[in-house]
C-alpha cells in the first residue's frame, strides 16, 4: 500500500517537475512618437510639385512596436528546446505592420546546447547579428545601420530577416561568436525574367563577431541565388567599434552587388556618449549607388541624431532628428531631393 501511494505521489509530481523545467515569456515594446516631416521627406519619389510638410502621430522611431512569446524547455543532458514568435504592429493605429504574415517579426523553433543553437523559421540574418553591437543606436532611431529612413531603394545590409531559414549560432569562444544561415528560396520555376535567367532564391550567409574588452570587430558575407533583374546577389559587411567609459565610436562598410551592373556601398559611422542621465547617439552614412540604369548614381549623406532619457528600467523618452540626401538614388527624370528632414519626440515602454 505504501509503495502504491509512493508511485501515485511521484506520478503526480512529474507534470509539476516538467513545468518547472520549462519557461514561457511574453514580451513586447510599445513606442509612439509625434513626428514632423518636411516636404522632401513626404515625397521622396515625386517628379512634380513638392508635397507639404506635416505633423503626425507615428509608430515609434527608437523601436518598432511588437508583441512576442519566447520559450525554453529543458530536455535533459544540457539540451534545450527553444522557440520565439513575434508580431509587429503600428501602435498609432493598432494595424499590422507592412508584412505578409501575422508573426512578421520572428517565428522559429529549434534546439540549443553547449554546442550552440540551431533554429528553423523566419529569422534575422547573420550580418544583422554581427553588425548589431557596432551600431550604438541598436538598429533604432533614424538612419541606423539596418535601414535609412525613407530611402527609396536601398538598405545598408540587404535583407534583414529571411524566411524558410536554418540558422546556427555558435557558443562564444575567446570572445568570438559565429553566425550562419541557409534559407530555402523555394522557387519552383526557372523561367527567365526580364532577360535574366531564373534563380532558386536560396540565401547562404555567414558572419562573425569578436570582442576583447571594449574592442569589437565583425565581418559577414551573404550570397543570394537570385537572377532577377536588379536583385541583390551578394552582400559584404565589415565593422569595428571601441567603447571606453561612457563613450563609444564605430566604423563600418557594406557593399551589395546587384544582378546587372549595379552596386550599392555605404560607409557607416556611429558615436555614443553618456550625457547627463541619458545617452546621445549620432549615426551617419555616406551612401554610393553606382552603375544603375536610370538613376543619378551620386553619393549622399544620411544622418541621425538622437537622445534618450530613462524614466525607469523599462520606460524612456527620446528626441530624434533624421536628415537624408536621396539624390543619388533618384531617377534622372525625378526632381532632386537632397534635404529630407524628420524630427520626433517619443515615448517607449518595454514589457
Amino acid at each position: 500500500m505504501k509503495k502504491s501511494l509512493l508511485a501515485v505521489a511521484v506520478a503526480a509530481a512529474l507534470p509539476a517537475l516538467a513545468h518547472a523545467q520549462s519557461s514561457v515569456t511574453m514580451y513586447g515594446i510599445l513606442d509612439a512618437s509625434v513626428e514632423f516631416s518636411n516636404d522632401d521627406a513626404n515625397s521622396p519619389t515625386a517628379t512634380g510639385a513638392n508635397a507639404d510638410s506635416t505633423i503626425r502621430l507615428n509608430n515609434g522611431q527608437q523601436s518598432g512596436s511588437r508583441f512576442g512569446v519566447r520559450g525554453v524547455e529543458d530536455l535533459g543532458g544540457g539540451l534545450r528546446a527553444v522557440f520565439t514568435i513575434e508580431h509587429r504592429f503600428n501602435v498609432d493605429t493598432g494595424a499590422q505592420s507592412a508584412a505578409p504574415s501575422f508573426w512578421n517579426g520572428q517565428a522559429f523553433v529549434g534546439l540549443a546546447g553547449g554546442w550552440g543553437q540551431l533554429t528553423a523559421g523566419r529569422q534575422y540574418t547573420p550580418i544583422f547579428w554581427a553588425l548589431l553591437p557596432a551600431d550604438f543606436a541598436g538598429y533604432g532611431f533614424y538612419n541606423n545601420w539596418a535601414g535609412f529612413t525613407g530611402y527609396p531603394t536601398f538598405t545598408p545590409q540587404g535583407p534583414i530577416r529571411i524566411d524558410n531559414s536554418l540558422s546556427y549560432r555558435s557558443p562564444t569562444f575567446g570572445g568570438l561568436t559565429v553566425y550562419a544561415a541557409y534559407a530555402f528560396g523555394e522557387t519552383t520555376s526557372s523561367a527567365a525574367t526580364n532577360g535574366f535567367g531564373g534563380g532558386s532564391g536560396d540565401i547562404l550567409g555567414i558572419a562573425a563577431g569578436w570582442r576583447l574588452g571594449g574592442l569589437y570587430l565583425a565581418a559577414g558575407f551573404h550570397t543570394i541565388d537570385n537572377n532577377a533583374a536588379n536583385a541583390v546577389e551578394t552582400v559584404l559587411a565589415v565593422a569595428g567599434s571601441y567603447r571606453f567609459g561612457g563613450f563609444g565610436v564605430s566604423l563600418g562598410y557594406t557593399q551589395q552587388e546587384f544582378v546587372g551592373p549595379g552596386e550599392f556601398s555605404a560607409i557607416l559611422g556611429s558615436v555614443s556618449a553618456n550625457l547627463g542621465s541619458g545617452r546621445l547617439v549620432v549615426n551617419a552614412a555616406m551612401t554610393d549607388p553606382s552603375g544603375f540604369t536610370g538613376l543619378r548614381n551620386d553619393s549622399g549623406l544620411q544622418l541621425g541624431v538622437s537622445y534618450q532619457m530613462p524614466m525607469s528600467k523599462r520606460t524612456n523618452w527620446y528626441v530624434s532628428l533624421g536628415m537624408n540626401d536621396y539624390e543619388g538614388a533618384q531617377p534622372t527624370a525625378a526632381r532632386r531631393i537632397d534635404g529630407a528632414m524628420r524630427a520626433s519626440v517619443g515615448l517607449r515602454h518595454q514589457f
